[in-house]
């Protein structure tokens, strides 16, 4: 089974109807549970999601996707790697490298960085700062 990582714009967009990418995101998923991927993301990509969702769709339908991470979890389908210091220290050494000339996030340096050690190569995203890492964003 392959592992996808699955970034805070593709749970927003998922979650958020009003989203521009909420339909493709919608279909992309369909397309990855029916390839039965392995889909990872991190404590730092959820806590984004949590607070985005929070601010775009409200505190019921935060807590609501909540549980559906947490079914998500317990079926196997989705691993939440945590972002542990050594990982924050090599995130920052790579936030400190790139981002002369990019706009990487910390919590995307933390991504690169958690993908890498878990060799997964393909991330489901709207943000194209993972290609410039070079990921392969899906959908692209």
């Amino acid at each position: 089974m392959d592992a996808v990582f699955v970034d805070t714009s593709t749970w927003d967009a998922i979650e958020d109807g009003g989203d521009r990418s909420h339909t493709t995101a919608l279909c992309c998923k369909e397309d990855l549970a029916q390839q039965r991927k392995r889909l990872y993301t991190t404590n730092f990509v959820l806590d984004e999601t949590f607070t985005l969702l929070l601010f775009n769709i409200g505190y019921t339908r935060t807590v609501t996707f909540k549980q559906t991470v947490d079914q998500l979890r317990s079926g196997g389908i989705l691993t939440v790697a945590h972002v542990t210091e050594e990982i924050e220290r090599a995130a920052w050494e790579v936030f400190e490298r790139f981002n002369q000339d990019k706009t990487w996030s910390f919590t995307d340096c933390t991504t690169k960085v958690v993908m890498e050690r878990l060799d997964i190569s393909q991330v489901f995203a709207f943000d194209h700062h993972f290609e410039q890492m070079g990921f392969v964003r899906i959908p692209q």
